[in-house]
């Protein structure tokens, strides 16, 4: 999973949590967001969701047929 960070913003409104706080636009490889605003602190909520999402789906057994 890639991450990148397109812009700065003094002041926007989270996407995540909707404050209006110091944001980045960001956007997630695998489309999980795409050109959204995120504060520092949800950007990391935000990645530890995604990790732990793809984590599960790699992990989970492959269905077997009998």
């Amino acid at each position: 999973m890639k991450v990148v960070l397109s812009k700065r913003h003094e002041q926007a409104n989270c996407c995540w949590c909707e404050k209006e706080r110091e944001c980045v636009t960001v956007t997630f490889s695998d489309g999980f967001i795409k050109q959204g605003s995120l504060c520092w602190k949800c950007l990391q909520t935000a990645y530890k969701v995604r990790s732990l999402h793809s984590g599960q789906a790699s992990s989970e057994p492959e269905s077997s047929q009998a």
